[in-house]
Formats: C-alpha cells, structure tokens, sequence
C-alpha cells in the first residue's frame, strides 16, 4: 500500500528406483511470466487464468496520480486475493486519511484489521519490478492502491485454478523479515544482505500485520540516533540518498522472491503500513533497522 498502504526454478520429484525416466519432469518447469501494467485507465495482466503454484510477475507501465499529495505521482502495482472487493477498497478512506483528524488513528487501524481479515496479499511494485509468489487458488485482482480507491484507475482481474504446480521460489541467500514483537510491535531481521549476487531477495512476512518494504537510501555513517532525530523532526533527512526501493504490501505467511536492482549501500528498512494497534505508522513505532547492502 502507498502509505505510505505488498518465489522459481527447481522443484524435485522422488523417484521409484525401478522406473526409468529419460526426460525431465514437468514438476521442475521454469513458473509461467506474467506481466502487469497499466493502459489507459485500466490496470490489465497478460494472463487471465492459471495454476495454483509459483507464478514469476514482472510489473511493466503504471499509472501516474496527479497533484502534489502525498499518494501523488508514478504508482506501484500490487496482487491481491479477496471475495470481498467493494469492502476491502471502502477501507482505503480511513487509510490515507489525515492522520492528525480527531479519531483517525483508531479508523485506520480498524481499516487495517479488515482489511488483513477479508484479503490476502501478494507484493507488488514500480515498473520494471520482477518477483516471484506462490498463489493458492482463489478470485486475484491487480490494482494501484492509491488510484483504484480514488476510481482513477479500474483493476484488473485473474483465476488461480486447477492442479497445483510444483515448485520452489527462486534461491537467494539474501533475506529479509517482518516479524512481531513479544511487546506487540513488529520488526526486522535480516540475513545474507551482504552478498545479495545475482540481485534476488527473500521478503517474508513472520509478522501479525501487512507489511511493505521500504529501503531508504542513506549515507555511509548514518547512525541511529540521527534517524531517532529526522524522525523526530519535520525536516527533510540529510542523510537521505535518494537511492531507495520499495516493494509493496504483503499478507501474514506470504513469502516472495524478488529481482533488484537493489544496488550497494547503506539502507534504512522501514514500514509505514498503519498498526492495527491505533494506526500509527510501523515506522513511527519502532520499525525501522540500519543494513548495508553489497
């Protein structure tokens, strides 16, 4: 989700010793590619309908929001799987509302908890975003989550049905994870950032909650009382970079794969998904953590 409100290869098949097989399996076929993107005002997916397993999405054209706000300009794309559409995008309203209104905390984190309750969620991104999800069988929709509750942008629907294709996510040793707290909050761990290879990432969430994963470009020597202090503040960090990435919401239990670039450096991870809790931003409760990428 934009508030600022988210595996392929492999996949081997035992074998009866008295059997001879001389071609490989189709258990271990490459997961099918497909492409979402925006033309026009209408978000399309250039297949309608497939198997449940491992599916490889490359994001291409997205929708540019107009204005100045703060869900303004080019739009991430996402997959989601929900029987309940019209009540999961009437949530969007609390979500990207003022959150210094009276009540607005506890209105987005009731939104929240609909939303996490009536839809799963897949990840999603910028153009030029490849990763790979497993998808059980269900309805999908591919949306912008700014533009489709604002009805600038209409989605685009898909099938997940029929026998299971085997399979595994891409590997990567690189990994990422949102997990919960034993005070209730969430956070970070990670491993293997420092030899990220051929670009693939592992993002899962162990969490409760939605998350998204923000990385935020910063400086070498960037400490964590300086971001204690920017976000403490209302001025622009000037230890930003500008040399960010971002990968959208995904569900409790999802795991995805995803393709760079991530390029080397030093990041800020962070969350701005609203708590469940009372609708403050992760990040403002304690989400983020410090990580270097090579």
């Amino acid at each position: 989700m934009k508030t600022r409100v988210l595996a392929g290869v492999a996949g081997t098949a035992l074998l009866l010793t008295s059997l001879t097989v001389s071609a490989t399996p189709a258990a271990a076929a490459a997961p099918p590619k497909v492409t979402i993107s925006v033309s026009g005002d209408q978000v399309v997916v250039s297949q309608s309908q497939m198997r449940p397993g491992i599916v490889e999405f490359t994001v291409g054209k997205t929708f540019t929001v107009p204005g100045d706000g703060p869900f303004s300009g080019p739009e991430q794309l996402t997959v989601m799987r929900t029987d309940q559409f019209d009540l999961v995008m009437a949530q969007f309203a609390a979500v990207f509302a003022d959150g210094s209104a009276p009540g607005a905390g506890a209105a987005a984190a009731q939104a929240m908890r609909t939303i996490r309750e009536n839809s799963t969620w897949y990840g999603g991104g910028y153009k030029g975003t490849t990763y790979q999800v497993r998808l059980p069988a269900g309805t999908y929709y591919v949306l912008g989550t700014a533009s489709t509750p604002q009805g600038l942008t209409k989605p685009a629907t898909f099938t997940v049905s029929g026998e299971p294709r085997k399979g595994t996510l891409h590997p990567t040793s690189a990994t990422i994870l949102a997990v919960s707290t034993k005070d209730g909050g969430n956070a970070w761990r990670t491993r293997g950032l420092g030899s990220l290879g051929d670009g693939w990432l592992r993002f899962t969430n162990a969490a409760k909650e939605l998350h998204f994963l923000g990385m935020m470009g910063v400086k070498p020597k960037t400490t964590d009382a300086q971001i204690a202090k920017a976000f403490a503040s209302d001025s622009p960090p000037k230890f930003a970079t500008g040399q960010d990435y971002s990968f959208e919401v995904i569900s409790p239990g999802v795991r995805v794969a995803i393709k760079g670039p991530i390029k080397a450096g030093r990041y800020l991870l962070d969350c701005f998904v609203p708590s469940e809790t009372d609708g403050m931003p992760h990040a403002f409760m304690g989400m983020l953590k410090l990580v270097n990428v090579d």
